[in-house]
């Protein structure tokens, strides 16, 4: 169907139901020479690429496949479903997906597309980590068979489908369309306990790290989160906060000793902090994902903040070893490249990379960070 769209999403678009549909596309689109891009919810459209000429938006909105044998550890998830709803199915069982992406409504297949995760990879691994098992197709028409898939989902024939033992080999995925994918199910823990403390240079959060690791609490996930300054947190540097998950009594009292490690004015909670497992940025922002070890992430988080003599804002997964960080798009075009390059710099030595996931289009024509950062 013909659909009105913003430059880059395609003059029209197909929503197949199943992996034969999605094969049919792909090879239509193949034998037409027109320019296909899978789309789920969108929250992350913007990254990586310029808009380019588009023919056909695939939307991946009826790839809705299920498949739980109750008691199983694996379950069966179409790419177009949204994780919150997966979670929700999921929980009547008392089992969870251990996904955190940190977009809003993101599709199961946009987080494996993009590899996306939150804090829980700090214990479980990342979504390309966990996975067991996919269909997809490759760019023209071609099934693929990642892993052990599942065969309820499959096609009528899956003889005909090129397979890939390795669940985790991506080569296929940046000119193909996930389908559905195999995951493992994880117990919903009965108790969730975060344990929070205000800190103010690199120096404290590595201490406080070094204390959580002399408690032997057993931590889920560690984030660090430095908010742009507001009238509503104006007297906070920054807070380190520990998930401890376990039974009520066992994650109760880890959580307890763990406070005590950190000292006085440690916060104690039930629920997780704002902010938790989501990006810093806004609107305009000029996003910035590093990847490094947790010492360094806490390093370039306030040589960031001095580059630009602004409460520049930053999370990160510290256990997972990914940080982010939000550069105001109103700073001078000069202030911008710096605190990159001063990113660039500390990360360089210390065995991380930066790179700028979006930024507007002026002020990438103006920096040059198509050529700093391709």
């Amino acid at each position: 169907m013909p659909i009105r769209a913003p430059i880059g999403t395609g003059r029209w678009t197909a929503r197949p139901q199943h992996l034969d549909e999605v094969a049919t596309v792909l090879r239509f689109a193949a034998e037409k020479g027109r320019e296909i891009r899978p789309r789920g919810a969108g929250s992350k459209a913007a990254w990586f690429t310029e808009p380019s000429d588009v023919d056909i938006t695939l939307s991946t909105g009826d790839l809705s496949a299920w498949h739980y044998e109750p008691g199983s550890p694996v379950v069966t998830v179409g790419a177009g479903v949204p994780l919150q709803v997966a979670q929700i199915r999921l929980a009547t069982y008392g089992l969870r997906l251990a996904l955190d992406p940190r977009s809003p409504g993101a599709t199961v297949g946009g987080i494996l597309a993009t590899d996306e995760f939150g804090p829980l990879a700090m214990k479980f691994g990342r979504p390309s980590e966990q996975l067991r098992g996919a269909w997809g197709v490759r760019a023209g028409g071609t099934l693929i068979a990642l892993g052990d898939p599942d065969m309820a989902c499959g096609p009528v024939r899956p003889e005909s489908a090129e397979r890939h033992p390795d669940p985790a080999d991506r080569r296929w995925l940046p000119t193909g369309v996930l389908v559905s994918a195999t995951l493992p199910v994880q117990p919903m823990p009965p108790a969730s306990r975060f344990v929070s403390h205000d800190v103010a240079s690199p120096l404290e959060v590595g201490e406080l790290i070094a204390r959580m690791e002399a408690c032997c609490s057993a931590p889920t996930a560690i984030e660090l989160d430095l908010p742009a300054r507001s009238q509503s947190r104006i007297g906070h540097v920054g807070t380190l906060t520990v998930l401890v998950e376990g039974s009520v009594s066992s994650a109760t009292d880890r959580a307890g000793e763990l406070a005590d490690a950190f000292g006085p004015k440690t916060g104690f909670h039930d629920v997780a902090p704002e902010g938790w497992a989501r990006y810093p940025w806004r609107g305009d922002d000029v996003s910035v994902r590093m990847d490094a070890p947790a010492d360094a992430l806490a390093s370039v988080a306030y040589a960031m903040r001095d580059a630009a003599n602004a409460p520049v804002a930053f999370r990160a997964s510290l256990g997972a070893g990914v940080g982010y960080a939000a550069i105001p798009a109103r700073l001078p075009a000069e202030v911008v490249r710096a605190v990159l390059e001063t990113c660039r710099d500390v990360l360089m030595g210390r065995g991380g990379e930066v790179t700028v996931l979006s930024a507007p289009a002026e002020l990438r024509r103006i920096i040059g960070l198509e050529r700093l950062y391709a």
